[in-house]
């Protein structure tokens, strides 16, 4: 039972893989195939679950719509404002965070809702819907926002490549019925492979630059936990259905950290110090994660049958 409880946190995957990259380095010349493999096959079982009918999407839409603005505006305006420290200095960090910006919520956020006890039916057709807008959302604000540094078509092949594709093969994987700790443990492990892979690939900078990279850990952190803090605050004092305020938030802060640094690998490799934004932002989402999992349930427990239906309509 240990071993399969330390096999099922992602903790432990991404704290190896960090340990693993620092003292390796890069992968050499396989980094970019084996990244999107590895992307593909994370996200193709992240998303095997997903699944919505047409009355669910009416049941839930003004919920699903603050949940993609948490995502879309929220997520991505927090990543673009903390960007902006780094334009003048550091325009190739810059490209990173707007990368980073660019991304949809992490898959993540399923489990993060079911850990925090949220509303999960809410959870997954928000994740749907926020994915099915990335197929635009993505390329479209990599153009906007890199001035054409990034080709938005090779944007677009690759969200439809780590988006699409996945989507389309939860049918398949859903025949299969795999085990729920049989998933898990198989997301943990193309996590730890790679955040191996792109702290490796970004190595150097974490020992030459460590000014910079403090620089964006601590903007990383205005981003995830001062952002979390607020929005948590506020959502209580305007009484918004605790369930849902847990989807809202997770959609605010988790952004795919991993899509974005593979993004940035793949179509950045020029420009290494672009990755940064990216995996400092993937480890301080997963201390987050940490931080927050324990705390949250204790601080604002389930609201009263009352309470509950005067929120109903947040």
């Amino acid at each position: 039972m240990a071993l399969l409880n330390i096999l099922t946190d992602v903790r432990w995957w991404i704290a190896a893989g960090v340990v693993c990259a620092l003292s390796f380095g890069s992968w050499g010349g396989i980094t970019s195939t084996l990244l999107i493999i590895v992307l593909m096959v994370q996200m193709s079982l992240s998303m095997d679950g997903l699944a919505f009918r047409r009355s669910d999407i009416t049941e839930h839409s003004r919920s699903i719509l603050l949940a993609t603005v948490s995502c879309l505006a929220i997520s991505t305006g927090s990543a673009l404002l903390m960007g902006l420290l780094f334009k003048q200095a550091h325009p190739d960090v810059w490209s990173g965070w707007v990368m980073l910006a660019s991304a949809p919520c992490a898959v993540s956020v399923i489990t993060f809702t079911l850990y925090l006890k949220g509303d999960m039916k809410l959870s997954v057709l928000s994740s749907v819907v926020i994915y099915l807008c990335a197929l635009v959302f993505t390329p479209a604000m990599t153009l906007l926002f890199t001035g054409g540094a990034v080709n938005p078509l090779q944007v677009l092949k690759y969200v439809v490549l780590f988006i699409a594709v996945p989507l389309a093969a939860t049918y398949p994987l859903g025949r299969l019925r795999l085990d729920r700790n049989v998933k898990i443990v198989g997301i943990n492990m193309m996590m730890f492979t790679m955040v191996a892979l792109a702290v490796g690939f970004n190595r150097e900078s974490f020992f030459s630059e460590p000014l910079l990279v403090l620089g964006i850990a601590a903007a990383s952190f205005v981003r995830i936990f001062l952002l979390s803090l607020a929005m948590f605050r506020l959502m209580r004092k305007a009484r918004v259905d605790r369930d849902r305020a847990v989807v809202y938030l997770g959609m605010a802060v988790w952004k795919n950290s991993g899509l974005a640094a593979t993004l940035c690998i793949l179509l950045l490799a020029a420009t290494p110090a672009a990755l940064l934004p990216c995996v400092v932002s993937l480890l301080m989402e997963t201390v987050w994660f940490g931080a927050l999992s324990g705390h949250f349930n204790r601080s604002w427990p389930h609201m009263s049958e009352e309470d509950a239906t005067d929120a109903r309509s947040l």
